[in-house]
């Protein structure tokens, strides 16, 4: 399965030829966030909010060395893949930027 996980272009740049990354993602909640791509479009209007640039990443779960749990998101009412661990470098399929997003 593909998810998908967001980052900054800036933290990108920096992990982009790591082995794993995704350390500092795991201190504030203890997983990283994603969501499906069928999600993702939910997603999006929150990264604008923010600002910024930033990355899609396209993660296939098959290659991911860490664990995928499904948990509820009260705020969208439903559940979203978080992952508990990091992410290897490998298991990243596909990388665009935010603004080439379904171009």
């Amino acid at each position: 399965m593909i998810i998908i996980v967001n980052v900054s272009e800036e933290y990108y740049e920096k992990i982009k030829d790591a082995a794993c990354f995704g350390k500092e993602l795991l201190e504030n909640e203890g997983f990283i966030h994603a969501s499906t791509c069928e999600q993702f479009p939910l997603i999006i209007p929150r990264l604008e909010k923010k600002g910024g640039s930033f990355m899609v990443l396209y993660i296939d779960t098959d290659k991911l060395s860490s664990t995928v749990k499904w948990e509820y998101s009260k705020s969208l009412n439903q559940d979203f893949p978080h992952i508990y661990g990091e992410i290897n470098q490998n298991a990243v399929v596909k990388a665009v930027k935010l603004s080439e997003y379904n171009k």
